[in-house]
């Protein structure tokens, strides 16, 4: 995928999210040249709404429309991230504090898998505890974070 052209959609949307109090967790562009999907993710630190999605999404694809950013047929696809996508961002992490999580982190040895309760998150660090200890882990040694849904 060019990187030119989620560089470009990043630009177009960047604005538009912001606007109406969202921040963009990930755009991705995969399929053929004739029939491309945009897939961008987009959160606000309180929640997101259907509505929000449904607004972000009119308004991104009018301006995709009009910029003619993406030659040929296109799908548009503007959600949350749900609970199964992996964490990207620091404001996620603080978002799911008090959360199970599951991290697969990289160590001296090669990497591990922790699963455990989100107590805290900074913006370079997050604590994990277990039935073992509390754990700090540098954001930089976390190689994919996700929340782990709990069934009540």
């Amino acid at each position: 995928m060019a990187l030119n052209l989620i560089e470009n959609l990043r630009k177009i949307a960047l604005p538009i999210v912001e606007r109406h109090g969202a921040y963009i967790v990930e755009l991705i562009v995969r399929g053929e040249r004739s029939s491309k999907v945009v897939e961008l993710y987009v959160d606000t630190d309180s929640g997101i709404s259907i509505d929000l999605c449904t607004s972000i999404s009119r308004e991104f694809s009018m301006q995709l429309d009009e910029e003619d950013v993406i030659a040929g047929r296109y799908r548009l696809d503007v959600s949350s991230p749900g609970v199964g996508r992996p964490l990207k961002l620091p404001r996620q992490y603080i978002r799911n504090v008090g959360r199970s999580i599951k991290i697969k982190i990289t160590t001296e040895s090669g990497t591990a898998i922790i699963e455990g309760k989100l107590m805290e998150a900074k913006d370079d660090s997050i604590v994990v505890s277990t039935a073992a200890r509390n754990s700090e882990i540098p954001t930089r040694n976390i190689v994919e974070a996700t929340i782990v849904p709990q069934i009540k």
